[in-house]
């Protein structure tokens, strides 16, 4: 099996097809990293290098390995969408990942709707995601 070389990544032009994996030591930027994909993903950014169409909440899978982390990228992903989505509205930010996503925006209340209703699909996620388990059966699943 032949391995590649490493390298460099840039979130707004790596190509969302297919499937990627992030590797990266603790403190190198995964979590920024992911959190623009995933914004990109929702809104169907990024010109050739984008899905083929924009994506929902329910249709993105992130993994990673602890509770913890999870509830971290969770809660990151969450402020993303809302943040970008406050930007839509105002048609700047100052964040300069956001302007570079607002710039490949057409139509940035259509940007804004979309990510209104990911934030609201992220709140039903979690809220389902707390709920205790309603059966022996998936009590049993869930403590795997």
């Amino acid at each position: 099996m032949t391995q590649l070389p490493p390298v460099s990544l840039n979130p707004l032009t790596l190509p969302l097809r297919g499937e990627r994996l992030i590797e990266a030591s603790a403190g190198t930027g995964k979590t920024f990293t992911i959190g623009l994909l995933y914004l990109r993903l929702l809104l169907g950014l990024g010109g050739e290098n984008a899905y083929s169409r924009p994506l929902s909440v329910e249709e993105i899978l992130v993994v990673t390995f602890t509770e913890a982390a999870t509830a971290e990228l969770r809660g990151r992903i969450r402020e993303n969408i809302h943040q970008l989505r406050l930007a839509c509205i105002r048609g700047e930010s100052r964040n300069p990942m956001h302007q570079l996503l607002l710039a490949q925006m057409p139509d940035l209340s259509q940007a804004a709707a979309q990510l209104l209703a990911a934030e609201r699909q992220m709140d039903e996620a979690n809220a389902r995601w707390m709920k205790p388990p309603s059966s022996p059966f998936t009590a049993s699943v869930s403590e795997c």
